[in-house]
């Protein structure tokens, strides 16, 4: 595997999702290349930080116009 494909299945290796072949093959190349590794320990720290921060939820007035604009579509058909 090579830095670029190791991009492809990065998110699903960080989640546990990557499996089989691929994950092996990933974890083999993660053995020899500094800077992928570098990348990965940087993507979970990154959602590390991102996962304690507080929900952050729209502006009542964009919800009320998201419900507006969804029932139009529904009357639209």
């Amino acid at each position: 595997m090579r830095c670029r494909e190791l991009l492809k299945h990065l998110s699903d290796y960080i989640d546990r999702d990557l499996k089989g072949v691929r994950c092996r093959d990933l974890k083999a190349h993660l053995k020899d290349c500094p800077p992928c590794i570098a990348l990965i320990n940087t993507l979970r720290k990154t959602r590390g930080v991102l996962k304690l921060q507080p929900k952050a939820s729209p502006p009542s007035r964009l919800r009320a116009e998201l419900r507006r604009c969804l029932r139009r579509l529904e009357e639209a058909g």
